[in-house]
């Protein structure tokens, strides 16, 4: 089901509190323009109306707390296959959770949770934006990876729905693969899709140090692998810069 709005402050709060009250897994909440979108470490997305894909999904997985990070890699994965699919684009992924075309940003993803209680089990809202028709000028500065849209990379309009369609169809795919599998599929699917595997990149991790080294990807747990100089693989939850 997609609950559509002309406008919400945010589409991931509405998502949430439709699941508190009750609503099932893959629920979406979908608007055409969001007063307070945002992302991730309480960034600011722009959300100007007619253009953009502003969604949020309504996950609950049969899955251990501690593989809840896996769902932001579920719902990049999703979202690349589904611009690929949608404009023909080559859609990459940039950890943890932006989309990327020719090396600039067009999506991005947040994914937040509630451990629910009782027998209820998690619930994880995966929110989306997407640049589909922005125009440049509507688009903001970004030092890295500068942002873009769909359209201005193709150089033609897309249609917003087609893609909220495919995102929801490549969502349940990964869903399924991942209950019923493991995580194994899902994370060679997302280092597949890795733009960035390969280059120099350097970490600013949650203590505050850095480390540099190549991109390796990611691990069974989502989180990204960097090789140093002495061959050593790092495994590191933080913020990724392109060196």
């Amino acid at each position: 089901m997609i609950v559509r709005h002309d406008e919400l402050p945010s589409t991931n709060d509405e998502a949430m509190r439709l699941a508190s009250e009750g609503a099932g897994a893959f629920t979406v909440v979908a608007t055409d323009t969001q007063s307070a979108g945002r992302g991730r470490n309480g960034r600011v997305w722009r959300s100007p109306p007619g253009v953009g894909l502003y969604a949020s999904m309504i996950l609950r997985p049969n899955l251990a707390v501690g593989d809840l990070p896996l769902l932001t890699l579920l719902a990049g994965v999703a979202a690349a296959e589904a611009i690929r699919a949608a404009t023909g684009l080559s859609a990459g992924l940039k950890w943890p959770n932006d989309v990327l075309v020719h090396g600039r940003k067009v999506a991005g993803i947040l994914c937040e949770a509630s451990l629910g209680a009782g027998t209820a089990g998690p619930i994880v809202v995966a929110g989306l934006g997407v640049n589909v028709n922005t125009l440049p000028q509507d688009l903001p500065e970004r030092p890295l990876y500068p942002a873009s849209s769909l359209a201005a990379e193709s150089g033609r309009l897309h249609d917003r729905d087609a893609l909220l369609d495919a995102w929801i169809a490549r969502s349940r795919h990964w869903m399924a693969a991942l209950e019923e599998q493991g995580a194994q599929a899902l994370v060679s699917r997302w280092n597949e899709l890795d733009a960035l595997s390969g280059r120099p990149l350097s970490i600013a991790g949650a203590d505050g140090g850095t480390v540099a080294g190549l991109g390796r990807g990611v691990d069974a747990t989502g989180a990204l692998r960097i090789e140093t100089e002495d061959g050593i693989v790092h495994a590191i939850v933080g913020d990724v810069a392109c060196r």
